[in-house]
């Protein structure tokens, strides 16, 4: 077979997905991240009407998942029989020094790329030329009668 029978376009409501099956590839790069089937590539299989479990990782097989439970766990022992060196035994630990401000901690906001390049204007008065105020703050302006 040739590698165009192993493509299939897969469209997904609106999006256009590309599964090479021969490849173990999709677009949506769920095949090659996780090794398992996605979505589209059932899609394409039911289309083939081929099964599934060749185009899995062995991995997530029956038999690797009964292997991964093969050699036994001991439990710990009690606390009490542990072997602890003394040194560590004698070590004290204090909790945290640092205090906690009373309500909710405030949430950082964060900035969008604009706001965090723009460039930041300085406000000058018209009447004096300082920055900070503008005309109608300004206590360095004439007054009026």
């Amino acid at each position: 077979m040739a590698l165009i029978d192993h493509i299939h376009t897969v469209i997904d409501s609106v999006k256009r997905y590309i599964v090479c099956l021969q490849n173990k590839r999709c677009s949506c790069e769920q095949f090659q991240l996780y090794e398992l089937l996605c979505a589209h590539d059932l899609a394409a299989l039911r289309h083939r009407n081929e099964s599934y479990e060749n185009y899995c990782s062995p991995y997530y097989t029956k038999d690797n998942l009964l292997h991964t439970y093969e050699i036994p766990v001991d439990m710990l022992p009690d606390e009490s029989k542990w072997k602890v060196p003394q040194h560590i035994a004698e070590e004290v630990i204090m909790p945290p020094t640092g205090k906690r401000q009373a309500g909710r901690p405030q949430k950082q906001r964060y900035k969008l790329y604009d706001e965090v390049n723009a460039k930041k204007y300085k406000v000058s008065c018209g009447n004096c030329g300082l920055e900070g105020h503008n005309k109608r703050s300004c206590k360095n302006a004439p007054k009026r009668k």
